[in-house]
């Protein structure tokens, strides 16, 4: 609300200003009507020129003020070595005024390429603000509701900013708020975790007002906010991974470290699953590992409740996930016939 008060008051006393000043130039109402034109848009001319300047990142600003200054430096020294004689009066000032237009569009655009293909270094990155291509990333509503991403912060393992945009709690907020008692469950663990990562001591948090009233779609936000920044995005939404992905947009995905993270598990090997359930197959019995990686032990169907030693036969992936196949070793087989026999006359008894 104060930037529109702001943008009004800029074009109100441009146009007040060049109602003036056309009157005092030409005193009539045809010469105040032209100043006044002339005065809006110079304000609006103004308005329209900060705002594209904000979408530009700091990097790029300071390219393009140096290529510009060094350009006109130049044209200044290409003015004064050149001996032109020119037919009329005035030609000398419109040839200097063309060749610094010409020297420092040329000295801009080089400054943004040298600019954009630079790099800082990591430790002069983490020492910028916000929006000056630091080590920041963009934090998805997605990866808040997941949770997981604040057990691998507090383990150490991510570092530099992470940013919480203004849109994403938004829409938290709007899940909390929901009807649906699942979608309110949702949304208010995403704020717990919120709090959990703020009051953390792993990684800055930093929440941005930084927004895009332009576009509607919240991953069309945060790709434009990464693009801006020069962040990286941190999800667990398939498409959103895609769609950055193509734009050149640097994703962590905390669905794919999690799969990089589980226990390998060879052929031949043993070890221990407690069989929970029964498996599709008649005989067959299923357990799971803390990972949730599903283990599906042949004859295990009459070993149901209990904790058995296996051996790994073979392994499958799928696109859900990985799938572990083993059975029952005939040493732990034998102790747990030993155990219900036991169990049985202890009943009897």
């Amino acid at each position: 609300m104060l930037m529109l008060i702001l943008r009004f008051a800029i074009v109100l006393s441009g146009t007040l200003l060049g109602f003036f000043m056309g009157k005092g130039y030409l005193p009539t109402t045809e010469g105040a009507v032209l100043g006044a034109g002339v005065g809006c848009m110079a304000g609006l001319l103004f308005i329209y020129v900060v705002q594209k300047v904000l979408e530009f990142n700091l990097r790029t600003l300071v390219g393009a003020l140096i290529g510009v200054t060094m350009g006109l430096i130049l044209s200044y020294l290409i003015i004064d070595i050149t001996e032109i004689r020119f037919p009329i009066t005035g030609a000398r000032t419109l040839f200097n005024v063309f060749v610094g237009l010409c020297f420092g569009y040329l000295g801009g655009i080089l400054g943004v390429r040298v600019a954009e293909s630079v790099e800082f270094s990591r430790v002069g990155r983490d020492r910028l603000p916000l929006a000056w291509g630091g080590n920041n990333k963009i934090l998805d509503t997605s990866a808040v509701i997941d949770g997981r991403i604040a057990e691998v912060v507090e383990t150490g393992f991510l570092e530099g900013t992470i940013i919480i945009p203004q849109f994403v709690l938004k829409e938290l907020q709007h899940i909390a708020d929901s009807h649906d008692p699942l979608k309110r469950s949702r949304g208010r663990r995403g704020l717990d975790v919120l709090k959990r990562l703020q009051e953390g001591k792993g990684v800055k948090v930093k929440v941005s007002s930084q927004d895009f009233p332009k576009i509607q779609e919240v991953d069309e936000k945060l790709i434009a906010l990464a693009k801006r920044m020069k962040a990286k995005i941190i999800t667990t939404d398939y498409n959103l991974n895609k769609v950055a992905s193509l734009q050149e947009i640097e994703v962590l995905n905390v669905n794919e470290l999690s799969s990089a993270l589980r226990p390998v598990v060879l052929p031949g090997e043993e070890m221990e699953v407690f069989i929970l359930r029964q498996g599709k197959e008649p005989q067959q019995g299923v357990g799971y590992m803390d990972d949730g990686t599903m283990i599906v032990v042949e004859n295990g169907r009459s070993y149901i409740g209990k904790k058995m030693k296996i051996e790994v036969t073979s392994l499958l992936q799928t696109p859900s996930g990985r799938m572990i196949f083993g059975r029952v070793r005939e040493d732990s087989r034998g102790q747990a016939e030993r155990e219900g026999v036991q169990k049985e006359l202890k009943d009897r008894s």
